[in-house]
């Protein structure tokens, strides 16, 4: 396994779950702001739909790299939980927003 590879994939995978849960919050956050605004649903949702492709992509390409590679799998098992901590917060909001009075 080429190191430079898995650390720029392990960067990526850092950033990317970093990125979506603060675009995800912010949206959430806008939604509250105003007032159920079926605008910034359709945004969140498309939004959520898209951070799911891309999450999934490098989530399975981490995975495969640590089933396969014997070096660095304490980092790459980090980067894998920290993608799976998006999950249940993702779960949150949706019922934030399905409980939120229209």
């Amino acid at each position: 396994m080429n190191i430079q590879f898995l650390y720029k994939l392990l960067q990526t995978a850092k950033i990317t779950a970093i990125l979506s849960f603060l675009g995800g919050t912010f949206l959430l956050l806008l939604y509250f702001y105003f007032s159920g605004s079926k605008t910034i649903l359709s945004l969140g949702i498309y939004y959520a739909l898209f951070a799911l492709m891309l999450n999934s992509i490098l989530f399975f390409t981490l995975f495969i790299t640590f089933v396969h590679s014997e070096i660095k799998r304490e980092k790459i098992l980090k980067s894998l939980l920290m993608m799976i901590v998006n999950i249940p917060i993702g779960c949150c909001y949706i019922l934030a927003v399905s409980s939120y009075p229209i």
